[in-house]
């Protein structure tokens, strides 16, 4: 009896061992599943908070073709109207989340010109002027800040519609970093690339004889890069 009572006891021993390995098993099983589905969630949040911070970005850069669409390619007049609100507009996405873009219009710049455009119309009556549009966009949650994106856009603005056209862009989030928005009114035309002229014509003698009075001159553009253009030319 005294044999049968001990082996018993063993027995249970080794069972209960097991059990208590088993689980432990199991809980890291479960925690390392909770882990991985944590990091998931972490990151399918964070894209979603950098799409939002683009979208941001590039609702800023609308806002001003916008302005500039009400003021009729005026530049300066656009630069006023984005002083009175500190070149800030806000868009909501709920009742705790909203974007807060910030917006900037370069005409000019010290530093060494690296943008050649031989497109762009000089002619007196066809004024048409190169401009970036610098936008910086970010998320809030709750008063916190989630994410930020920065875009860089080339604008050719005209003085009739549609008074400004997107002729470069870049996301400086991208994993090839440019700070150049590359060629704006100079890429030449190929299957995969449109462009926007504007031309000047003078009626001759005749209604049906047109003389063209295009005036695309060679000038350079700074956009202030110290490196250069970088990839995009």
């Amino acid at each position: 009896m005294t044999l049968s009572a001990r082996s018993c006891l063993s027995s249970r021993g080794v069972a209960l061992i097991s059990v208590l390995l088993s689980t432990v098993l199991l809980l890291a099983l479960v925690a390392v599943l909770v882990d991985i589905g944590t990091l998931r969630l972490q990151r399918t949040t964070a894209d979603l908070f950098s799409l939002q911070a683009l979208a941001g970005a590039d609702g800023g850069t609308a806002w001003v073709r916008a302005l500039l669409d009400q003021e009729h390619g005026d530049v300066s007049a656009t630069q006023t109207k984005l002083g009175e609100t500190q070149g800030k507009r806000r868009f909501t996405i709920d009742d705790h989340t909203y974007v807060v873009a910030t917006e900037e219009l370069i005409s000019t710049a010290n530093g060494s010109d690296n943008h050649v455009d031989y497109n762009v119309q000089t002619n007196s009556r066809a004024q048409e002027y190169v401009v970036q549009v610098e936008s910086s966009a970010a998320v809030y949650t709750n008063g916190a800040v989630m994410a930020r994106r920065d875009t860089g856009v080339l604008l050719r603005v005209y003085a009739a519609a549609p008074y400004s056209e997107v002729v470069g862009y870049v996301d400086d989030s991208s994993a090839v970093g440019i700070n150049s928005p590359g060629d704006a009114a100079g890429q030449e035309h190929a299957l995969d690339t449109t462009d926007l002229l504007v031309h000047v014509y003078q009626i001759g003698n005749s209604l049906l004889t047109l003389q063209s009075e295009d005036q695309f001159e060679k000038h350079t553009w700074s956009d202030g890069n110290s490196s250069g253009s970088g990839p995009l030319p």
